[in-house]
C-alpha cells in the first residue's frame, strides 16, 4: 500500500518578466512550458498522481498546473484555484493543501516562492533548505494521519525534483 498523504508543492514553469508591474498576468515562457510537461510526466513515472491539483490564479501558475493535469491524465475537476495562494506565506499554503478535500490522498499544490521552498523546507523530522527554482517539486510522504491530523515536520520522507536545465545540443535564448 501506498503512503498515507503525499503533498507534491510544484513551483511554476519559467515565466515571462513582469511588464509595468503585471505581475500576475506574466506568461509561461517555452522554456516553462517544457518544465511543466517534464515534471507532469515525472510524476506519471513514479506513480505520483496527484488527486487534486491547487493552483494560485496567476496565469503561469495555473498553465503549469493544467500542463501537469493533462500528463498525469488528470481531467478539469481535479483542478482547482486558490486565490489566497498567489504569494502565500507557508502557514497559508499548509492550510490550503490540508483543507482542499479530506478524501485526496495526494495533493498538489502549484504555486510561488518564497512561500513553497519555506514550506519545503520543514518537510520530515529533520528539516532541511530546499529550494525551489522554476519548475522544481517537493514530494513529501506521512504515513499516518488524515490531513487535519499531521503536521509538516511529520513528514517521513521528502523527494526533490528540479527539471533538466535544457536537452543536450540545446541553447536557450533569453525569451526562454
Amino acid at each position: 500500500m501506498g503512503p498515507h498523504r503525499r503533498l507534491t508543492l510544484l513551483r511554476h514553469g519559467k515565466a515571462h518578466p513582469a511588464v509595468d508591474g503585471e505581475d500576475p498576468i506574466r506568461t509561461l515562457t517555452k522554456r516553462g512550458v517544457r518544465q511543466a510537461e517534464e515534471m507532469g510526466r515525472r510524476l506519471r513515472e513514479r506513480g505520483w498522481i496527484p488527486d487534486l491539483v491547487v493552483a494560485s490564479p496567476a496565469v503561469r501558475t495555473w498553465a503549469t498546473a493544467e500542463i501537469v493535469a493533462r500528463a498525469c491524465g488528470l481531467g478539469a475537476r481535479s483542478l482547482r484555484r486558490a486565490e489566497a495562494l498567489y504569494g502565500a506565506a507557508p502557514a497559508t499554503i499548509w492550510k490550503i493543501a490540508t483543507a482542499s478535500d479530506p478524501e485526496a490522498r495526494h495533493v498538489l499544490i502549484c504555486g510561488h516562492n518564497p512561500g513553497l521552498s519555506e514550506l519545503a523546507s520543514r518537510f520530515g523530522p529533520r528539516p532541511e533548505a530546499r529550494r525551489l527554482g522554476t519548475g522544481a517539486l517537493a514530494s513529501a510522504v506521512w504515513d499516518r494521519g488524515g490531513w487535519d491530523e499531521i503536521d509538516p515536520e511529520d513528514a517521513v520522507r521528502c523527494d526533490s525534483e528540479q527539471p533538466e536545465e535544457e536537452p543536450p545540443g540545446r541553447t536557450p535564448r533569453a525569451q526562454d
